[in-house]
């Protein structure tokens, strides 16, 4: 399927005010949940303060304290952190990766880890990817990077992965911008042994040597990318632009680099303009920059799960 005719495009690229508002109103939800099944002793009206930014700031609910939404995006990232880790170890490609994130992403759109198991969705997210790019692991596998018993992790898998297929609304096609950023080196390669002027071109063995330096700095950059929203944000077609100009700017060819990008501009057919590209372009080396860094420290970690847990406590479940 090509991406402009696909549910990836059509469904889950969203404007920053619009992914921004989703999260707000799942988080709303989810805490009115808490508050409708705690009893009654312990239920009080949910008071919340405007945070840095405009988020908000943990809510008070009957002497509780929620998770905020800026603990949320913290746990999100250990968990994306977590998914990487075990694509790793089994050595699976960077597509499973990808789309193993971007469900996680995708599915917590619609839910809150108030209402889902984060560490359940990590596991059957993974699994999913694989039955999707015919790459199937067992459960007793998969057990075994979990380091967890295989009969719990088979449970979980199936006990869980209606619930990640309806929280996808059943759109499991995934672009992903290592397929592009492949299709950009390749094309790079071509245009400096054919394109440049006469008496610049050059040779297959340099051109194809370069090429491969690019590829591998550009999915360095592609990783970070998947840690943040660029994936709910920009097509990966730009993703992997923004990667390959990353890429060619630590290898030190600027002026390749803009004569490059004016033969795209001149070869697109009603694509954006210069000025467009460029501040798109900015604006995901930003989310690449808090991809890379968005590391949480283990004493946080345990701070906000302790406190997932309590929020949990005494509601309907919706976890396996």
């Amino acid at each position: 399927m090509n991406f402009p005719t696909s549910t990836h495009k059509s469904r889950w690229l969203l404007s920053p005010e619009d992914l921004e508002a989703r999260r707000c109103a799942r988080y709303d939800k989810s805490v009115r949940e808490i508050e409708r099944y705690r009893p009654a002793s312990t239920s009080a009206a949910a008071s919340v303060a405007p945070g840095e930014g405009g988020e908000k700031a943990p809510q008070q609910l009957g002497g509780l304290e929620l998770v905020s939404m800026e603990e949320e995006k913290q746990l999100f990232s250990y968990y994306e952190r977590m998914i990487s880790k075990i694509c790793v170890l089994y050595n699976f490609s960077r597509k499973i990766l990808a789309i193993s994130i971007v469900y996680f992403k995708r599915f917590y759109l619609k839910f809150s880890i108030l209402d889902y198991e984060p560490w359940t969705l990590m596991i059957t997210c993974v699994y999913l990817a694989c039955k999707v790019e015919n790459a199937y692991i067992s459960a007793e596998e998969l057990a075994k990077g979990v380091q967890q018993d295989a009969r719990i992790v088979e449970k979980i898998v199936l006990g869980s992965e209606m619930n990640l297929l309806q929280g996808l609304d059943f759109d499991l096609v995934v672009h992903t911008p290592y397929a592009a950023l492949d299709g950009f080196c390749f094309d790079l390669e071509t245009y400096v042994q054919e394109k440049l002027p006469a008496g610049e071109c050059w040779e297959l063995e340099r051109a194809e040597a370069f090429a491969q330096r690019l590829r591998k700095k550009g999915y360095e950059s592609i990783d970070a990318l998947l840690f943040s929203d660029g994936p709910l944000l920009h097509a990966p077609g730009l993703l992997a632009f923004a990667a390959l100009e990353v890429a060619l700017k630590a290898s030190g060819e600027k002026a390749l680099l803009r004569e490059y990008v004016a033969s795209l501009l001149a070869r697109a057919d009603g694509g954006m303009a210069a000025d467009q590209l460029a501040q798109a372009i900015q604006a995901i080396h930003k989310l690449g920059q808090s991809g890379a860094s968005g590391l949480i420290d283990e004493s946080t970690l345990k701070q906000i799960d302790r406190k997932l847990k309590l929020c949990r406590s005494g509601r309907r479940p919706r976890f396996c």
